[in-house]
């Protein structure tokens, strides 16, 4: 799956096979990783207990690599989700949700007819993904997004998804503020997103966090074929997401720990 890093150089393309691995974001334990090198890979996830949702990626992250398009339109869909879902005669009823396609172009500074191509690419992959949770009953399969259609001439996304998924989508929603999540859409990184969602988590608890780099590096999806030197890795991922999360909540500065002139861990020490 393509991932998406803005103001960047290029890099080898890497993703991990989310049915091997499955660690929520917010834990830096390491894990064995193998190599998928295919553009798009929908591998089925493991499956979740449904008393772990309000862990934000053991939903959704952990589970699936999302580009930065695709991270955007959920946040949206997150923004737009309504707190309660209609029930008539039993049946849930979800309204669909009208995304401002424009709008979501803009924040990514995507242009011309090719923006729309990525935005489609985006909601495809999310229909293919599936989300599975053990709930008590039995096991529960759905994608994470029903259906998206984009509507001639209004630049706009309706999308439907699956009332069954409801419930939990609103504890993710929970997770964060209205302030937040349109914080998260602006970041131009993927990596400031996932910076700023782990401090959130971590942030409860202490203002100083440390991390090995191998496991900063799996927490972020980065492959051992991606920024290879350390110098790259603090220059396009850590200093971009340093620069993008200055001035909110999780502004940050960071230590290295070394071992002789080797880089092992990173202490990061928030703001505010």
């Amino acid at each position: 799956m393509l991932k998406v890093k803005e103001n960047t150089k290029p890099a080898k393309s890497y993703k991990l096979p989310v049915a091997d691995i499955q660690i929520p974001l917010f834990n830096a334990e390491p894990v064995a990783a193998k190599v998928d090198k295919s553009p798009v890979a929908h591998v089925p996830a493991q499956n979740i207990g449904a008393e772990k949702i309000e862990e934000l990626h053991d939903l959704i992250m952990a589970q699936y690599n999302m580009s930065l398009y695709e991270r955007r339109i959920f946040i949206k869909v997150l923004e737009l989700l309504p707190e309660t879902i209609v029930h008539p005669d039993g049946i849930a009823l979800f309204e669909p949700l009208i995304l401002d396609a424009r709008e979501i172009i803009a924040d990514s500074n995507l242009k011309g007819e090719s923006a729309f191509m990525e935005l489609q690419k985006a909601t495809m992959s999310m229909i293919q993904h599936v989300c599975r949770i053990a709930e008590k009953d039995g096991l529960l399969q759905t994608g994470l997004i029903s259906s998206a259609k984009y509507l001639t001439g209004k630049g706009q996304i309706r999308i439907h998804i699956d009332p069954a998924l409801h419930p939990y989508l609103i504890r993710v929603k929970k997770h964060f503020s209205g302030e937040q999540l349109q914080t998260l859409i602006k970041f131009k990184s993927y990596y400031s997103q996932c910076f700023y969602e782990w401090f959130s988590k971590s942030a409860q608890s202490t203002k100083i966090v440390y991390i090995s780099l191998y496991a900063l590096r799996t927490m972020l999806r980065i492959g051992e074929t991606e920024y290879e030197r350390y110098y790259d890795l603090k220059r396009f991922v850590i200093g971009q997401a340093q620069k993008e999360l200055k001035g909110t909540q999780y502004e940050f500065s960071f230590k290295e720990k070394r071992t002789g002139r080797k880089v092992i861990g990173l202490q990061f020490q928030l703001a505010k």
